[in-house]
Order: C-alpha cells, then structure tokens, then sequence
C-alpha cells in the first residue's frame, strides 16, 4: 500500500487541478456594478466569477472563493459572445441573476425563479441587464 500512495496521491493531485483548470476555462468574470439575489441570498456589487457546470452554476467571489452554488436548466438561442455575459433580471431597485453564458459552451444556464422574484414580477414587467465578461488576464 505504501509502495503505491505516492503514485495516487501524484494522480489525486492531476486530477484536482485538470477540474480546477477546465472549471476557470468554462468560467465568465465579470464586475457586477450593483447588488444582486440568488436563490433569495443578496450579494453586493463586485467582481465574481460564474462557472456552468451542467445543471449548475457555481458563482465565486473575487479571490475565488465558491460563495453559492445554484440550479439552473440549460437554454439555447443566443451567443455568448467572445468574454461570455451574466444575464440579470432587474425590477425596480432589486436585480435577480438570470443567466449565464459562457463563450466555451453552446448553452447557457437559467436559474429558476425565485419566491421573491415571482411576488415581484407579478405587479411589473422587469428588464434585463447583461454585464459582459472581462478578457482573461494574461
């Protein structure tokens, strides 16, 4: 057994960092310039980074650390563009995250909609917002 773990400890490693690198590749970062709910939790304006997994969305603060993962269903019918862009549905003064689009897939993810969102939506019509992602830093 011992004559093995450096061998699988080498492979565990590998592995962790191939997921880590394919997650930042499908990943869109962007600077959110206002306030924003998911999943009925506000997080404040700032730089995030949301990644699509495939019935998911994790979404990671600026130092990269994971701040909420959420369920979302995949969508067609629009490009994401070459940065990719984050889809928010904004009423009044309360924005909700909508979609994500990543450039690197052909779908996007939409988020279900939350309790708060729907109450909303039932006394007005909300508007979409898209913050583009940012060009990757070299």
């Amino acid at each position: 057994m011992r004559k093995h773990f450096p061998f699988v400890a080498f492979l565990g490693a590998t592995f962790g960092l191939a997921i880590s690198a394919s997650a930042q590749v499908g990943g869109v970062r962007a600077k959110v310039p206002f306030d924003f709910a998911v999943s009925d939790k506000i997080f404040p304006a700032g730089e995030y980074t949301m990644v699509a997994a495939s019935e998911q969305i994790r979404i990671e603060d600026a130092k990269g650390k994971p701040v909420a993962m959420v369920l979302a269903n995949q969508v067609s019918g629009r490009s994401a563009g070459a940065t990719g862009q984050i889809v928010f549905q904004c009423y009044r003064n309360r924005c909700f995250l909508r979609e994500l689009w990543s450039p690197v897939q052909q779908n996007g993810r939409q988020l279900l909609t939350s309790r708060a969102e729907s109450e909303l939506a039932k006394e007005e019509s909300g508007k979409y917002f898209a913050v583009l992602g940012q060009k990757p830093q070299n």
